[in-house]
């Protein structure tokens, strides 16, 4: 048993981590672990959005999470890739259409567990991808609209990051400073 091909290629593209291997081992304990229905612990893709200058990242500040992230989400049945749900997500949630995933590989793999709020899901092993928008923001929405699962979405300096960013976020977010 293991996840369909395209799913578990993108995990085996990622470097040699133990997250890798975290991931690879839930990959091969389920066929549909990169689905909702799978069970509480389960894939999801998400993107961080750069701006076409690397100065500025998108996030939002998700109504169930009660902070700000990156876009991101559960992978739908009919999607072959994270890469492909990543990019379904980012222009849902934040109304971008012309971005570019960077590099060949997801840029971070991530477990965590979840709030309350999440009635049927208790962790999220997110592989993250890195993208960059084609737009540089001269305000903190332009190009960006607000979705439902949000109380505000903006465009935020590397090195000015709102109060309330998920914390496990932060250490990624200055990897891109440098």
């Amino acid at each position: 048993m293991s996840l369909p091909g395209s799913f578990l290629a993108e995990l085996e593209a990622c470097a040699p981590s133990r997250e890798k291997q975290r991931f690879v081992a839930l990959a091969a304990s389920c066929d549909n672990a990169h689905l909702r229905s799978s069970g509480p612990v389960h894939f999801t893709a998400s993107g961080i959005v750069i701006d076409a200058s690397g100065q500025f990242v998108a996030l939002h500040h998700h109504r169930k999470v009660g902070a700000w992230l990156q876009f991101g989400g559960h992978i739908e049945k009919d999607e072959e890739s994270f890469e492909t749900a990543a990019r379904r997500e980012v222009a849902e949630e934040s109304g971008l259409i012309d971005f570019e995933t960077v590099g060949a590989a997801p840029f971070i793999l991530h477990a965590h567990a979840l709030n309350r709020n999440f009635a049927v899901c208790s962790e999220h092993w997110d592989v993250q991808y890195l993208m960059r928008a084609a737009v540089t923001p001269t305000g903190p929405t332009d190009a960006l609209t607000l979705s439902e699962e949000s109380h505000d979405v903006r465009w935020w300096r590397l090195e000015d990051l709102p109060r309330g960013v998920v914390p496990d976020l932060i250490p990624t977010l200055e990897k891109l400073r440098t």
